[in-house]
């Protein structure tokens, strides 16, 4: 009997029962073998317990979870799932089928290719793990979206914050690691404008030789591109608006139509041309040639010597960090905020120096408060030569949570203790009046949940 055909047997089963009155707490049948529980709408497979996490979590490691704690993990969505289905929260279509894209997309980059990723989540043709990753990833969404709709409207008072913490007992307050406040100046060497005309001129010679002779743009990709991230994707992107890619390049792939090619752009990484392969909904799957005009050893030099001169001039007090990051820092995101670096998730300036880069925490984890790095020589994202100094603007060590000094972080820990605690009575509420079966060989377990009611 097939997986499909056995979820066909439970839920005729279930339909049996009066769905108008209250689920009994006695079923009237014993589950089928090859199930190991039903939940709501939803049956659980005895293949989906670890079959279901591995696919939505790929290379993930799963540690040490044993298989009731992956039971009860599949049990928690699929009531989230049901009851979002209940209450008419919907997800897209399109919604589910570009995260599939996105995420075969992701795989066969690393696994090199269709054949590979197949292989991998032991399917036999790329439509049925498609088939498998979009109802995988509608039950997820479902799931969270239900979450949020219980959660949605818990807030915490200042009042609260300060019970929950001075509750808390002295050796069961957070501790936090060290965190400093920094700035930063980057300079790049910068490119002739002969050297940003000749590479210009090539775009447009191979643009020219797709839209009027007909030649492959795919071919010219492969051949002259210098993106070197995009060939294990055989040089196709795709994305939806709200992608992480530079707003330019975003701008080049939504402005155009299925066949497209893009005139020659700058961004951050160097100059393009862009050709729209297949518009899927809010999806674009894209080709682009990168091209990066050259930079000698001169100009190189002239770079690091801009640099160096500025740093003299802010030692020596003729002018202010915040100062010299506005006239002359090439990374825009912080030149116009005085070179200052901001936690894009949290909207603070401290950060968590265990939460920095590798390279990043080497260079300021010996520097105070008040210090300034010497130059700082490092590669760009795509291996060119750039220089930098870092401004220490607060650093503070290893400390046990204090209430005044770590507010903002106090009250996100005591608002994500009221949502757990919404969402656990919630749970606790609808366990009631949900059909809920599991398996006699997850009886024995001991769930956080009364799954066994």
């Amino acid at each position: 009997m097939s997986d499909e055909q056995v979820k066909e047997e439970v839920l005729l089963a279930m339909r049996k029962i009066d769905s108008v009155k209250p689920v009994p707490v006695v079923q009237v049948r014993e589950l089928i073998d090859g199930v190991s529980g039903v939940v709501g709408d939803y049956v659980i497979l005895n293949s989906d317990i670890k079959k279901q996490l591995l696919e939505i979590q790929g290379d993930q490691d799963l540690g040490e979870l044993s298989d009731c704690q992956l039971i009860e993990s599949i049990l928690r969505e699929k009531m989230f799932a049901h009851h979002a289905v209940q209450d008419s929260i919907t997800v897209s279509d399109q919604e589910v089928e570009a995260e599939t894209d996105q995420r075969i997309a992701y795989f066969k980059g690393i696994l090199g290719s269709e054949d590979a990723v197949l292989k991998k989540y032991q399917k036999s043709s790329m439509p049925e793990l498609r088939s498998a990753l979009n109802r995988i990833t509608r039950d997820m969404k479902l799931a969270q979206r239900m979450q949020q709709r219980i959660t949605e409207e818990v807030e915490i008072t200042p009042e609260e914050v300060r019970a929950f913490f001075f509750n808390l007992p002295e050796e069961e307050r957070p501790l936090f690691n060290t965190e400093v406040e920094i700035a930063q100046i980057v300079v790049k060497p910068k490119p002739s404008d002969d050297a940003v005309k000749d590479v210009v001129d090539k775009l447009n010679d191979y643009r020219t030789d797709v839209l009027e002779n007909g030649a492959s743009f795919a071919a010219k990709a492969a051949l002259f591109s210098e993106d070197v991230a995009t060939e294990r994707q055989g040089d196709i992107i795709s994305l939806k608006r709200g992608d992480q890619f530079v707003k330019e390049f975003k701008e080049a792939a939504f402005s155009l139509t299925e066949g497209e090619v893009s005139e020659p752009f700058e961004t951050v990484f160097g100059w393009h041309i862009l050709k729209v392969e297949k518009v899927k909904g809010q999806v674009r799957d894209v080709r682009h040639i990168l091209l990066y005009p050259y930079i000698s050893v001169a100009q190189v030099n002239e770079a690091k010597q801009k640099l160096d001169e500025m740093r003299d001039r802010i030692i020596l007090q003729e002018i202010t960090f915040d100062q010299a990051a506005r006239e002359i820092s090439d990374e825009k995101e912080t030149a116009k905020n005085g070179g200052k670096l901001i936690n894009p998730n949290t909207g603070e300036a401290r950060l968590d120096l265990t939460r920095l880069s590798e390279d990043l925490t080497r260079q300021i984890i010996f520097l105070e408060k008040g210090d300034i790095s010497g130059i700082i020589d490092e590669k760009d994202q795509i291996g060119r030569e750039t220089f930098k100094i870092i401004y220490v603007i607060n650093k503070i060590k290893d400390h046990k949570a204090d209430y005044a000094l770590d507010y903002l972080k106090i009250k996100d820990i005591a608002l994500r203790d009221k949502q757990v605690k919404a969402i656990r009575k919630w749970q606790s509420e609808k366990l009631k009046d949900t059909y809920i079966k599991i398996g006699a060989e997850f009886k024995g377990c001991d769930f956080e949940n009364e799954w066994n009611k």
